[in-house]
């Protein structure tokens, strides 16, 4: 008895230490070392994403390859947008086809390893009108696709052939077997609760890791999308550690948008606001308030109302 324990135990040291190196080799990958091989993904992860594939009972279809599985080396399934997801700290990837009756499909399952970022990648690639659907947290279709968000995965599903509808029943069945694989719904996040509901764009809102507006020191930072009078309006609120920070953040903003157009006082708020373009001309306005940098692109013909209860709706 006395060897089996023993045995359990060495095996469960060894499991921590391989879920120890694959955390720092990642973490190494997604601040960019790119010189270090691609991370080895733990038999774990493996065997959790491999749980989630679909199957009996819901899902008829045969799998017709062996389970794919991809971390930093994304590359060599994504030819081009490999970094958007190492970006927003892909955990591994796995990628399965199936054959149902005369439809192929493709499913991959994402583990983002946090609900955010999950988000993230997920709001990068949704547009506010596509046909969204009651799957998972929430998912769309499209012409042979249907994509969902649910927790930390964002799940991708591809059928192929003449009976890929939009989206095929195949789909559907695929999709909600995986989500019920994955277990309750919880909702779709929100990085920002206080953006005024008036003109605001349903799913339009967006959480950036990387260089929001080109400027790296934005991270992170959301979008969202307003419409007044037939126009559009890019609100962003770059989150930062502390008030201090966030003002240091917009005295930097300040610096770098001066370096090509004229920067002026935008009166009508409390504390420091300013009032300029970008490179293509475009009206913006930007403040800050407690830890938020908060940047206006094409703010409405008549902005008063709008920049006063943005103002006072931020919290944090």
């Amino acid at each position: 008895m006395s060897e089996t324990l023993a045995s359990v135990g060495h095996r469960a040291l060894l499991t921590l230490i391989c879920l120890f190196a694959f955390a720092v080799q990642l973490r190494a990958r997604q601040q960019g070392d790119l010189t270090s091989p691609p991370v080895m993904i733990p038999q774990a992860e493996k065997r959790k994403l491999t749980s989630l594939l679909p199957g009996p009972p819901q899902f008829g279809g045969k799998p017709v390859k062996p389970p794919m599985f991809y971390s930093t080396d994304l590359y060599r399934y994504l030819d081009g947008g490999a970094d958007a997801y190492l970006d927003y700290g892909l955990v591994a990837l796995v990628h399965r086809e199936f054959r149902s009756r005369d439809v192929d499909l493709a499913a991959d399952i994402y583990d983002m390893g946090d609900a955010l970022r999950a988000f993230g990648i997920y709001s990068a690639e949704r547009a506010p009108d596509y046909a969204f659907l009651p799957i998972g947290d929430e998912g769309y279709a499209d012409t042979g696709i249907l994509n969902f968000l649910q927790g930390t995965y964002y799940v991708k599903l591809q059928a192929f052939g003449d009976n890929a509808g939009t989206p095929p029943a195949v789909l559907r069945a695929a999709a909600k077997n995986i989500a019920a694989r994955i277990g309750p719904a919880r909702g779709v996040p929100q990085p920002v609760d206080w953006f005024p509901a008036a003109g605001l764009v349903a799913r339009s809102q967006r959480y950036i890791v990387k260089a929001p507006m080109g400027h790296p020191y934005l991270a992170p930072a959301t979008t969202a999308l307003y419409r007044f009078d037939g126009k559009e309006t890019t609100v962003l609120a770059s989150l930062a550690p502390t008030p201090a920070e966030a003002a240091t953040r917009l005295g930097k903003l300040k610096e770098d948008l001066a370096t090509y157009a004229k920067v002026h006082p935008f009166e009508g708020l409390p504390g420091e606001a300013w009032r300029t373009s970008n490179r293509d001309g475009r009206d913006i306005v930007f403040f800050s308030r407690g830890r938020y940098v908060v940047v206006v692109q094409d703010p409405p013909s008549q902005p008063e109302a709008f920049f006063k209860e943005l103002y006072s709706s931020i919290k944090g």
